[in-house]
C-alpha cells in the first residue's frame, strides 16, 4: 500500500517562514538622544527624548527645599543609617510646603494620601525614592514590601 504524501507547509513552518521574512520594526531601531544615549526610535518619536532625559527635565522643576522634603519623607536623612532608608513613606504637609508638594507631585515623585483635618499625608512613589537615593530594594520596603 502506498501512501501520497503531499508536501504541505503545516502551520508552524509557516509560521517560521513569516517570521524569517519580516523585517525589523523601525520602532526598533536604536538611535541616539541629543544627549548621546542610545534609546529606540519609538521613544523619540513619542517623546522627543531618553527616559534619562525625561527624568532630568522633571527633577530640574524642583527646588533644593523640595528634595530635602522628599527625603525626610522617606527617611533618608544623614542621621538615619543608610541600611534602613525608606522605613517609612508619608509626609504629613502643613499650608507652608504645598507648594513644595505641588511641584513633587507635578513631577511625578510623590501622590497625595488621605486629609488629616485641614492637613494631607503624601507618600513617595518609586521614581521618588529612587530620586532620594534609596536602592532598588529599600524603595520596594518604602513602597510597602516586608523587609
Amino acid at each position: 500500500m502506498e501512501i501520497n504524501m503531499h508536501y504541505d507547509l503545516s502551520r508552524v513552518e509557516r509560521q517560521h517562514l513569516a517570521i524569517s521574512r519580516e523585517t525589523n520594526s523601525s520602532a526598533l531601531v536604536v538611535t541616539r538622544c541629543a544627549c548621546r544615549k542610545s534609546t529606540t526610535s519609538k521613544q523619540l518619536v513619542q517623546h522627543g527624548k531618553c527616559v534619562a532625559c525625561q527624568l532630568a527635565d522633571r527633577v530640574a522643576t524642583l527646588q533644593p527645599e523640595d528634595l530635602e522634603i522628599l527625603r525626610h519623607m522617606l527617611g533618608a536623612t544623614d542621621h538615619h543609617p543608610r541600611a534602613r532608608w525608606g522605613f517609612r513613606n508619608e509626609y504629613l504637609c502643613n499650608r507652608r510646603d504645598m507648594p513644595s508638594m505641588a511641584r513633587l507631585m507635578a513631577a511625578g515623585f510623590v501622590r497625595s494620601g488621605r486629609p488629616l483635618l485641614f492637613m494631607w499625608y503624601f507618600h513617595a512613589t518609586d521614581a521618588g525614592g529612587r530620586l532620594a537615593g534609596l536602592s532598588a530594594k529599600r524603595a520596594a520596603v518604602a513602597l510597602g514590601a516586608r523587609p
